[in-house]
């Protein structure tokens, strides 16, 4: 078995209360999806600095460490196929910014609003972190 060291953060839009969602190209293993901000972590890297890199590099937006929020320490997904298991924080962060400059690496983003969010998303896991995420957001706003 491998394990491969990952990070997953989703994004707030503060003013709108809805959840920025990324889109992903077709592969061999799947089609088209949504998903939050995801992505590996480089040597010698924190998990709090590959996120900000993450956010940074797949939107355009920069965060200070202080504006990342742990919601779930360590999610684990198993991929029978690949004998893998990923293992990833679920980081959440606010923002106020309208537009996105998505890297090319995605096709599209979009802000979903919390009630359409799982209907958008293609993996299960995604759904689950969702939830979590969301419940954070539910506590503190009332969304």
């Amino acid at each position: 078995m491998r394990i491969r060291q990952s990070i997953e953060c989703w994004i707030f839009h503060r003013r709108l209360r809805t959840y920025l969602l990324l889109q992903c190209p077709e592969t061999k293993r799947h089609p088209k999806y949504w998903q939050p901000i995801t992505g590996g972590v480089l040597p010698k890297e924190t998990l709090g600095r590959a996120c900000l890199r993450e956010v940074r590099e797949e939107t355009g937006i920069v965060l200070q460490p202080s504006e990342l929020v742990t919601v779930i320490e360590e999610y684990r997904i198993w991929i029978p196929e690949y004998r893998l298991e990923v293992r990833k924080p679920v980081f959440t962060a606010e923002t106020d910014l309208d537009e996105v400059f998505i890297s090319d690496e995605h096709l599209a983003y979009q802000w979903v609003a919390p009630y359409d969010v799982k209907n958008w998303l293609y993996w299960d896991s995604s759904k689950a972190t969702f939830e979590a995420v969301h419940s954070f957001y539910h506590e503190c706003y009332q969304t």
